[in-house]
């Protein structure tokens, strides 16, 4: 089975598990722009990534007439901080969009050692 995560994703996978727990934690809040990203979530699919280890994840709509786009959102429209298991700051997340359609999970790291795995929720701050 191939990783979706991986950085030899090719176009049109699904969305893995992880990212999607991630933009659900990542676009809580109770806002009609917040609210019009979670609707496009189970319609998202992953069409690149990142070439470096990073798990970063292009994002598109399979069917873009199946959801509406989001009102007018700032970029990023979302981002938090990555924390290790000890709690100290070792990367962030951001999330972007383009035409009020979400297109971009973004994960970087702060250290020298890249972050390769999509965080969970629970590592993140606002």
């Amino acid at each position: 089975m191939n990783d979706p995560t991986a950085t030899d994703r090719t176009t049109d996978d699904p969305l893995p598990a992880e990212a999607v727990a991630l933009l659900e934690a990542l676009l809580a809040a109770d806002t009609p722009a917040f609210r019009a990203l979670r609707a496009q979530i189970p319609h998202l699919r992953v069409t690149g990534g990142c070439a470096c280890p990073c798990p970063s994840l292009d994002l598109a709509l399979a069917d873009p007439a199946a959801v509406s786009a989001a009102p007018a959102t700032e970029n990023p429209a979302a981002e938090a901080t990555v924390v290790d298991a000890d709690g100290t700051p070792i990367g962030g997340v951001i999330v972007f969009v383009t035409e009020g359609r979400l297109s971009l999970l973004e994960v970087y790291s702060w250290a020298d050692e890249p972050i390769t795995r999509l965080p969970s929720p629970d590592r993140l701050l606002s």
